[in-house]
């Protein structure tokens, strides 16, 4: 067996757990949903039980739901293991309670990003996009040249939203449960809604019907193929080399040179290093979709965004500020290179959890100019539309040039 880097042998860790989530999400599934429910049920007197007389029944539909589930997840990681280079199973690390809960949010992706039902919150968010980026540059048959990059790009849907619409775009993500989903979706649909899984077993709050609860969504609602029908009016337009895909983190491949702390966010890698001498200046445009709150520091990430974004580019964003490191007591090892050498030191991934206000506030000092900004979009995130409660974001919107300074 060929000896692999250190490197190389943490990412096939990584990759081959998050593979191996998709093969242990039946058992942990029954474990998680289908024994409590039948354990309490066991639990209850002849009486009560007469009275729920429908709960082995639907004890029966979570079973099935289940199994569909596991059927698609298990299509995925097989399928994607050969073409990430994993295809032996046997090889795979066991995956972590981490990895098996990001299943319940990569389900709720699917519905947000591919399915019918995620239509009308799509528009809310993906459509403000894409219609501001369509007004800047409405030359089809020029969009070519155009190119936009979307950070956090989940499960490429606004990807292709963009490449659909003619503009070259380069989506970036670094969880790799999007990225084997997103790149399954992308090379294994021949038609629309023809997969299917059951996303909503794992809440059973605020549920209506049993068999909302149990529904089937079936996705893609459009099929990522259908780009090349861009071709039928606009037969120069190479639409089969308009989308790309690149994985890892926002700050290390599209950050400045700069930043001078090096760690597992920001390294000092010969291809990171050259990735990010070649990003300089490249974008049009730069996308962000409910992403500015994923930084543990935002000031890394509005320099990535100035750094890569060109003179006469514009960043949109669209999104709350829900900051997803506050309360995280994590610590990552850093190093920053000085006059005496190197300096270690650890730094929490929390505490840097600025107010709109402030936030508006840095951008502009750091070196954009506001042309358009909206507040207060009330906005969901992968909800359920039957469901009997529903949870809104106070959104903003905005359209940024960066400065000359």
């Amino acid at each position: 067996m060929v000896e692999m880097k250190e490197q190389d042998a943490e990412e096939f860790k990584v990759l081959s757990s998050v593979l191996h989530s998709h093969l242990a999400y039946e058992e942990w599934a029954v474990k998680t949903i289908l024994s409590p429910k039948e354990r309490k049920y066991s639990s209850l007197e002849d009486g009560e039980k007469q009275l729920l007389h429908w709960f082995p029944s639907y004890i029966e539909q979570l079973k099935h739901s289940i199994e569909i589930n596991k059927n698609y997840f298990e299509s995925v990681a097989i399928i994607m293991a050969d073409s990430w280079g994993a295809e032996n199973p046997k090889t795979w690390f066991p995956c972590s309670t981490s990895d098996l809960e990001k299943m319940k949010g990569l389900m709720t992706q699917y519905v947000r990003e591919w399915s019918s039902e995620g239509a009308d919150e799509r528009e809310v968010s993906f459509g403000r996009i894409l219609e501001t980026v369509e007004k800047l540059y409405p030359d089809i048959s020029q969009r070519q040249k155009i190119e936009v990059l979307v950070p956090g790009a989940g499960l490429a849907r606004l990807v292709v939203e963009f490449v659909k619409r003619g503009f070259t775009t380069q989506g970036n993500e670094i969880s790799y449960h999007m990225l084997i989903n997103s790149n399954y979706i992308l090379n294994n649909t021949f038609c629309e809604n023809n997969f299917m899984i059951c996303p909503f077993i794992h809440k059973s709050s605020n549920v209506e019907k049993r068999n909302y609860q149990c529904r089937q969504i079936y996705f893609p609602d459009f099929n990522p193929g259908d780009i090349s029908l861009l071709n039928v009016e606009y037969p120069d337009i190479p639409v089969g080399e308009l989308m790309s895909m690149v994985a890892g983190g926002f700050v290390d491949l599209y950050g400045p040179p700069d930043l001078n702390k090096i760690s597992e966010i920001y390294s000092n890698e010969e291809m990171a290093v050259q990735f990010r001498n070649e990003n300089k200046g490249k974008f049009n445009v730069i996308a962000t979709c409910y992403f500015l709150d994923t930084a543990a520091n935002i000031i890394d990430y509005l320099k990535a965004i100035k750094y890569s974004l060109n003179d006469d580019g514009y960043w949109i964003n669209f999104g709350p500020l829900l900051w997803h490191f506050e309360g995280n007591d994590l610590e990552i090892d850093v190093d920053s290179l000085n006059d005496d050498g190197t300096t270690k030191k650890k730094i929490p991934m929390s505490g840097l959890e600025i107010p709109k206000d402030d936030l508006i506030q840095l951008i502009e000092d750091l070196g954009f100019d506001f042309i358009e900004h909206q507040t207060g979009i009330k906005a969901s995130y992968g909800g359920d539309i039957r469901s009997l409660g529903h949870w809104h974001y106070n959104c903003e919107f905005w359209v940024c040039r960066k400065t000359k300074k």
